[in-house]
């Protein structure tokens, strides 16, 4: 009797084992559609179209739709708003470097000196190599490789202390050899031009 159970409950299994399996059909949705934004699109522009296209296509499955029925035998798309590729970084203008113009100083003139003070002779040569007093009259001597120049300085008036060159003189380094004018002037100016320029 107890062998007779098991053989009907294996029959059973078996009968079970061997039952048509009915496959149930899961709706599912579709694969989402990667829109991809058109070159000048911006994102704004992007998201508006997708918007409307999904809002278009929403409106058409209702047509579709089955009467008494709450399900759409259409599947339902998503639109994916991809993010368009960072444009390339243009390079920024380099604003071209202003150079100031630099000031080209007036050549030395020593005749230019006469009516002038101490000081401006102070400014402009700097100090004399020798200074020597004749009575009233001062004598400043700047000496150069090319010559040696004197200023004569004077009272403005009698009994005055205020004194202004009235007159100039230069000559050779070298007594006895005769004095080249331009290059002793040249060589006023280059001691002039230096003292400007650190100054």
């Amino acid at each position: 009797m107890r062998h007779l159970y098991f053989y009907l409950f294996g029959f059973a299994a078996l009968v079970a084992a061997c039952q048509p399996v009915t496959p149930t059909i899961v709706n599912s949705k579709a694969t989402p559609a990667i829109t991809v934004a058109a070159e000048g699109q911006t994102d704004i522009d992007l998201v508006v179209s997708t918007v409307t296209k999904t809002a278009d296509g929403a409106a058409g499955s209702g047509s579709g739709t089955e009467s008494g029925s709450g399900t759409s035998d259409s599947s339902e798309e998503t639109a994916i708003a991809a993010i368009p590729a960072t444009p390339p970084v243009q390079p920024t203008p380099v604003q071209p470097v202003k150079v100031q113009p630099v000031k080209v100083q007036p050549p030395f003139r020593p005749k230019a000196m006469i009516g002038s003070a101490s000081i401006i002779l102070l400014r402009d040569l700097g100090i004399a190599t020798m200074v020597r007093q004749e009575g009233p009259i001062e004598i400043w001597q700047y000496s150069f490789a090319e010559c040696v120049v004197d200023f004569f300085f004077y009272p403005v008036s009698q009994g005055s202390s205020k004194l202004v060159i009235k007159d100039w003189d230069m000559r050779s380094a070298v007594i006895g050899d005769r004095v080249n004018e331009g290059k002793c002037l040249a060589a006023m100016d280059r001691h002039h031009q230096k003292l400007i320029a650190r100054s």
